[in-house]
């Protein structure tokens, strides 16, 4: 009889004794369940980058896909990767971060691709002693989130996650509290410890939009974490500004639905 427990089972180049001599400048930290096929995609693209400068952890829920086997067929490449049932998605990001030894760490999951890796801008991080390297993202090839540092961290999470490079050794756990906005957490949390923050003008990823984020939960958690990190004043302040900006778009797709009907009536 088969057993329907799901064992832990690891694998890569760290468990067949090819280790790094010296640590990499980035850990690329991959999570997944039940998504071989965007697996494979991540890794196809990951591995057009120069393997020297980086090393690619991925931690697998435990699926039952085929996602072992096919872990299994890039042992010789991916540095290390584990399969076992965990918390949630930010969970496995924090196995990840256990096992990373890059300079700088970097999320890449399910429907994201790595466009560059910004060698030069990271090694003037490394120089300066930057905490947060943070880059614009491509969000399904039709417009950018351009992440930016300063005071609307406060108010809302102005750093994309798959844009964004974190100095390993001065990096926090995910708080398991949060099961979508955990990383924005993260953020206001090192900005309240004095992180040193760069943004540069440049694309290194493209993201899909949509993933596992819920709107009613997104809302709530974006509130609890301002409250927990800024207080009542700055989670009112955001609040504010969020139905700012919903009256200005409503008013601009109001205009635009009357200048579509004067048109017309011409």
């Amino acid at each position: 009889m088969q057993s329907n427990t799901i064992q832990r089972v690891e694998g890569g180049r760290r468990t067949l004794g090819l280790g790094r001599t010296e640590p990499p400048l980035v850990s690329i930290i991959t999570v997944v369940f039940r998504a071989k096929d965007e697996l494979a995609a991540i890794l196809e693209n990951v591995f057009q980058h120069d393997p020297r400068d980086f090393e690619l952890i991925v931690i697998d829920g435990g699926s039952r896909d085929g996602t072992v086997e096919l872990l299994h067929q890039w042992d010789n490449k991916v540095d290390y990767w584990l399969s076992e049932p965990d918390k949630g998605i930010f969970d496995a990001m924090n196995k990840g971060l256990t096992q990373a030894q890059g300079h700088f760490l970097l999320h890449l999951n399910a429907g994201d691709k790595l466009l560059e890796l910004p060698r030069e801008e990271l090694e003037l991080g490394r120089r300066e002693n930057l905490d947060v390297v943070t880059f614009r993202v491509s969000i399904d090839g039709t417009r950018e989130f351009r992440s930016s540092c300063g005071f609307m961290l406060k108010l809302k999470n102005t750093l994309h996650h798959q844009g964004t490079f974190y100095r390993r050794e001065t990096f926090l756990p995910y708080d398991l509290q949060y099961k979508i906005l955990a990383d924005y957490d993260v953020n206001q949390r090192l900005a309240l410890r004095g992180a040193k923050m760069k943004a540069f003008d440049k694309t290194v990823a493209w993201h899909a939009s949509g993933g596992a984020g819920d709107a009613i939960k997104g809302y709530d958690e974006h509130g609890r974490i301002l409250r927990q990190n800024y207080g009542w004043f700055y989670m009112a302040l955001s609040i504010a500004l969020s139905e700012f900006k919903g009256i200005k778009g409503r008013r601009k797709a109001a205009f635009k639905r009357w200048l579509e009907k004067r048109r017309a009536s011409k």
